[in-house]
């Protein structure tokens, strides 16, 4: 069985949040994406520091959708330069595991 490994990105917008998501799931990258209530970040960006309301997303992914899913959220994210940090599981429920394996490798187009 696949890794998993959870993927996090922050816009700023939520429909930007929504339409990462959905694209995600569309192409059969993640198992499942949470869009994390707004939350405050603060920032040093061209030498200023900035403070600005963001949206976390977390996408759930395997080994084989990893480098595909990065480059997606890379290509099609709002921001000049996103966060984009990828963790790997080390431990994940097993049935949880298959579960978002079976979701990935589904075709339901």
């Amino acid at each position: 069985m696949d890794s998993i490994y959870l993927i996090i990105t922050i816009v700023a917008k939520q429909e930007d949040a929504k339409k990462l998501a959905d694209l995600a799931i569309e192409k059969n990258m993640v198992g499942c994406v949470q869009i994390q209530s707004q939350c405050i970040s603060t920032y040093r960006w061209q030498g200023q520091i900035e403070t600005a309301t963001e949206f976390p997303v977390h996408f759930k992914t395997n080994e084989a959708n990893k480098q595909a899913l990065m480059s997606l959220l890379k290509q099609n994210h709002p921001y000049d330069v996103p966060e984009i940090i990828c963790i790997k599981i080390d431990d994940v429920d097993s049935d949880y595991a298959e579960w978002l394996n079976a979701q990935i490798n589904s075709k339901n187009d």
